[in-house]
């Protein structure tokens, strides 16, 4: 009987498939806790940043604007890795 060694044992079978799914079922929890992150603190910046311009705030109100566009930075990265993980493993 020949056997595989360690380092090959999950290149082959069923136990690569698994293997395989482990990889992106961690990748799109990741992706996923990055992304609703970013969601909970956009709406807390949404929330200041309306305060600020209720108080007429300018400075507060451009410090805020710049925060949104971070958020704004975070949703776009998370949604260009969710499409190359989809092209890598489809």
């Amino acid at each position: 009987m020949t056997y595989l060694s360690p380092n090959k044992f999950f290149d082959v079978g069923v136990f690569a498939e698994t293997l395989s799914n482990i990889d992106v079922f961690s990748s799109n929890i990741y992706l996923t806790q990055m992304l609703a992150s970013a969601v909970e603190q956009y709406t807390e910046i949404q929330i200041e940043y309306e305060e600020a311009v209720a108080q007429n705030d300018e400075a507060l109100q451009q410090q805020k604007e710049m925060e949104l566009k971070i958020c704004e930075g975070n949703f776009a990265m998370a949604s260009a890795m969710f499409n190359l993980w989809e092209k890598v493993y489809s």
